[in-house]
């Protein structure tokens, strides 16, 4: 029987909110089986907030959740790196609205849980088996599940820029996989939504050193981790959302054109529909203890 995790001791990390500026202390610390993964606004006197699809407050330009009164903002990187490393519990403290940017990836995640350690716990782990297929689509973009015997990823994007244009890529998601070809790939965003998005308040800790920024024309930071970077991060960004289903998943994700917005829709909707789907016994995690792809990694 495969056995729910969690982390072996607590780590600690801090940075600058990606969109509110501020710098934020984060800290990682084990949890009971059960309980998955829980985040804790310790300037708010302990306020709890589930990752869960019932929190989810709304999904623009980062994955944002709410418990009452409570939020917590750009939580998708994380959730992104404990979800496909395998770690089912966990406490997430935090001393601000909003997880720190860091690099931009999710590769000082893996390294913060790679410090911390994960161990097994007596609480059976069960997976999320897509049955039929379940669609959202919309005009010009759609995300669809189908059924699959693993978790796979298929992602297409399609931007009006000579940087980025069109982009696909299929990835079979496990621990090594998400580490090598996942983790690394950076945030990005176009200058002028930057300007338009701190008239709103947003993307005040935004910089060169935590996101690919492109102007109308042209690459502003000095090279890529890949050639196809922009399409790798959105696959961060979905996996990271599907770990709302607090289970994993086995089934082929396929999105065109899609966000965090349709990705947390396809989530409420797999939920909602519990025919389509059934609970399994959750096969085996790879464990791997290589150190995660950095900055300058490519393919």
């Amino acid at each position: 029987m495969v056995r729910q995790t969690t982390l072996r001791r607590e780590v600690e990390i801090s940075g600058i909110g990606l969109h509110s500026g501020r710098r934020v202390a984060l800290k990682l610390a084990p949890a009971t089986g059960g309980s998955g993964v829980r985040f804790r606004r310790t300037d708010l006197g302990g306020a709890e907030i589930p990752a869960s699809t019932a929190a989810l407050d709304r999904c623009a330009y980062a994955t944002n959740l709410r418990q009452g009164e409570a939020t917590v903002a750009t939580v998708e990187h994380l959730l992104s790196a404990l979800y496909c490393r395998g770690v089912d519990n966990a406490e997430v403290s935090v001393d601000g609205p909003e997880l720190p940017i860091l690099d931009g990836s999710a590769v000082p995640f893996l390294e913060l849980i790679r410090d911390a350690g994960i161990r097994d716990l007596p609480d059976p782990r069960r997976a999320l088996e897509v049955l039929r297929p379940i669609a959202i689509v919309e005009p010009g973009k759609e995300i669809v599940v189908y059924p699959a015997p693993r978790l796979e990823v298929s992602y297409l994007i399609d931007f009006d820029h000579p940087a980025i244009g069109m982009q696909e890529r299929t990835i079979v998601i496990d621990a090594e996989s998400y580490a090598q070809e996942v983790a690394p790939a950076r945030t990005f965003t176009f200058v002028r939504d930057v300007e338009a998005l701190r008239h709103l308040g947003l993307a005040l800790g935004g910089s060169l050193t935590n996101a690919v920024v492109l102007d109308d024309h042209r690459l502003l930071n000095s090279t890529l981790r890949f050639t196809d970077e922009f399409v790798r991060h959105k696959i961060l960004d979905l996996l990271g959302d599907l770990a709302l289903l607090s289970a994993p998943l086995l089934g082929h994700v396929m999105a065109f054109k899609a966000g965090h917005d349709l990705h947390g829709r396809l989530v409420a909707e797999i939920l909602a529909r519990p025919g389509a789907w059934r609970w399994v016994d959750a096969p085996p995690a790879r464990r791997i203890g290589a150190r995660p792809a950095g900055a300058g990694s490519a393919v």
